[in-house]
């Protein structure tokens, strides 16, 4: 009867912690002033993207035949678009085609900040002409919408930066911070010749920055499960990249005297047990996250997340069914390209595949290897890093606890009506992994706010960003420009 009792007690404090910690994981919910209001004209910001978007400015692996000129006529557009901008701030053409721009400040002894964003976008597929409801390169406005190639994905961004600094100098503004602008002509084929080359004579300059800011997370609308309302994501490292190519030859000969296996269903097993055996799930970038969304879950939730030492196993379970979820928190490989054969009634010679890696930080590209050797365990079949693709590790991790990321934290809030407001580590690829060498403070965000299918457009059908949107960009721009441009961090 004694040990009973003892057992119950046990069970009622074990119970009793557990429920307190739940009820304490309330997140960030502490409510900011909004900011006084900032006259941005929307219909003139609109009309700027509508602009550029017509500009063919298009990014294309391997095509040795792609035209460069839209990139010239991007930088003359600017010169005459954004007068004062291309009169006050110095400018440094790299590599013939990126752009580079400083605003100096008045006070020498603050490390400079930069604003980064690119002005190239991907093809369209001629395929899919059909389904959209715009021309993708007309520049349309309509419907409250600029429409096309490059909205969201991120000319939008460019053109938010340009017109806020264009409006602070309209002010007579001047930050006591130097400031940079990067504007890259290559990042949809990973910025090697616009990013890279940018980041060297940066280096050659001994610059170093104090935070950079490039495209990321957004206000994202049903990203987070339980989750309804738009959460500021906030990138604070992205994830590596990989592809590996798994090979396996076989013995050419006539279809109906086959062997076992053919070197195609090799490359099939070999892809099938990789599906099966994924790499190790971690909760290090997903916990912190939900932290700050803390008040937003619904209890039962909050209760499993605030215990996550207790329930491990049940939120791995849980998060592994989403692929959104899945994708925060592990590193994935998918399956993306299968090749092999001459004819149907000819066995193959030989078969590959790419699968494509994405790295979770503190998984290494060798780590990604050695699981793959592990999991298919077959002699037949050889595993060697894509030649054209390669691949890169995961980004730093940018801190959360400086006056960099708490002012960005406090300019979200201010501009998107108390938000809340998250780290997490970047699913995609951009540019300001280049910046790594000359700073530690790397924030990946874009200011807007889309619903599940606005997202489907970036790289999609029907790329669209509203002109209410727009105006929301500029405005975040103008206000944390002024903030981190005062800030000494």
């Amino acid at each position: 009867m004694t040990m009973l009792i003892s057992l119950l007690a046990l069970i009622f404090v074990l119970t009793t912690f557990l429920l307190i910690r739940a009820l304490n994981f309330r997140g960030s919910s502490v409510d900011v002033q909004s900011i006084p209001k900032i006259d941005i004209l929307e219909d003139q910001v609109a009309q700027h993207l509508s602009e550029v978007i017509q500009i063919q400015s298009i990014s294309k692996i391997g095509a040795s035949d792609v035209d460069q000129q839209p990139f010239v006529v991007i930088k003359e557009w600017i010169e005459k678009t954004y007068p004062l901008f291309s009169e006050k701030l110095d400018r440094v053409v790299i590599n013939k085609y990126s752009l580079l721009f400083k605003w100096t400040g008045t006070e020498n002894k603050l490390d400079p900040i930069l604003f980064n964003a690119h002005m190239d976008v991907v093809p369209v597929d001629a395929e899919t002409l059909g389904e959209w409801d715009r021309d993708p390169f007309s520049g349309e406005i309509s419907d409250g919408y600029v429409w096309g190639r490059g909205t969201l994905d991120m000319k939008n961004q460019l053109v938010a930066i340009l017109d806020s600094i264009e409006g602070l100098l309209k002010e007579n503004y001047s930050p006591k911070r130097t400031i940079y602008v990067a504007f890259g002509h290559d990042e949809e084929i990973s910025g090697f010749h616009g990013s890279i080359e940018i980041v060297e004579y940066l280096k050659s300059k001994g610059i170093k920055f104090a935070a950079v800011l490039d495209e990321g997370g957004m206000l994202s609308e049903g990203m987070l499960e339980g989750v309804d309302e738009p959460v500021g994501l906030v990138g604070i490292t992205e994830k590596g990249y990989l592809t590996l190519t798994l090979t396996a030859h076989g013995k050419p000969g006539h279809s109906s005297i086959p062997p076992q296996q053919t070197a195609v269903g090799v490359i099939a097993r070999a892809i099938a047990l990789l599906d099966d055996h994924p790499m190790t799930p971690k909760l290090d970038f997903i916990i912190p996250l939900l932290h700050n969304v803390g008040h937003l879950l619904p209890f039962s939730l909050r209760f499993v997340i605030a215990n996550s030492w207790l329930f491990k196993p049940i939120l791995l379970k849980q998060f592994s069914k989403s692929p959104q979820m899945n994708a925060m928190i592990r590193t994935t490989h998918a399956a993306t390209m299968i090749e092999g054969g001459i004819k149907d009634n000819i066995l193959p010679a030989v078969a590959t595949a790419a699968v494509n890696c994405r790295l979770l930080p503190g998984d290494s590209i060798q780590d990604v290897i050695n699981h793959f050797v592990k999991v298919v365990d077959d002699p037949r079949v050889e595993i060697s890093v894509d030649k054209n693709n390669g691949g890169w590790e995961a980004s730093i991790v940018s801190p959360t606890d400086t006056s960099a990321y708490l002012s960005l934290d406090l300019v979200i809030r201010q501009v998107f009506n108390n938000v809340t407001v998250a780290p997490f580590a970047f699913l995609a690829a951009t540019d300001s992994r280049y910046y790594a060498p000359i700073c530690k403070s790397i924030y990946k965000f874009s200011p807007i706010q889309l619903s599940p299918k606005d997202r489907s457009g970036i790289h999609g059908i029907n790329e669209r960003i509203s002109v209410v949107g727009m105006g929301k960009m500029v405005v975040f721009f103008s206000r944390l420009i002024k903030v981190w441009g005062e800030a000494e961090f």
